[in-house]
């Protein structure tokens, strides 16, 4: 006897089968609890963002500074680096130095290593229009000639390399830095 029409005739039984029993027309109850359940909707929490993820693993001594993230985290920790004249690590920096590092780690710009060169360059801003991260310069000599600089971080402040405190925060309405100021650089 030939088995592959029985196999077939069996399998075409089998097939149309339902796959789970009906419930009987009067037993409404038992379709009900047949019938699929909606997914469960579940309430989703925004994605943070790459700021506020990184903000979550900054060091204790991070500072802001400039109210910007892009900036803070590059100048927070050159605070309270050493003042260390042609330095421009943070071991130890002169105040071009520490423009020239930063302008590199922040835009990939290279600044000439001197804060007389720096001034040579870039667009020169009105002290009224400066914005964060223009460079400001300075007079320390009792000459003519730049000889200091920083970089303005908002709020009539700026940030540079002190001689004696070194890396620091000071206001541009400072009387010292006032009688000595200069002018001021864009490079953005």
């Amino acid at each position: 006897m030939n088995l592959i029409p029985v196999f077939m005739l069996a399998l075409f039984f089998i097939s149309c089968a339902p796959l789970r029993p009906i419930a009987p027309e009067g037993n409404r109850a038992e379709k009900v609890q047949d019938q699929p359940t909606p997914p469960k909707v579940t309430e989703q929490k925004p994605k943070q963002s790459e700021q506020e993820k990184a903000e979550k693993t900054e060091p204790q001594n991070f500072k802001t500074i400039t109210g910007i993230y892009a900036w803070d985290k590059i100048l927070s920790p050159w605070l309270g680096v050493p003042y260390l004249y042609g330095g421009n690590t943070k071991s130890g920096t002169d105040c071009s130095g520490f423009t020239s590092n930063v302008y590199m780690e922040k835009e990939k710009k290279t600044l000439p290593r001197t804060s007389a060169d720096q001034f040579k360059v870039g667009t020169s801003v009105d002290r009224k229009d400066l914005i964060i991260g223009d460079l400001v310069f300075f007079n320390n000599l009792k000459s003519y000639h730049v000889s200091h600089v920083g970089i303005y971080v908002g709020k009539g402040n700026f940030i540079h390399a002190s001689t004696k405190r070194g890396i620091i925060v000071s206001s541009l309405d400072e009387r010292h830095w006032v009688a000595r100021y200069m002018g001021a650089r864009r490079y953005l």
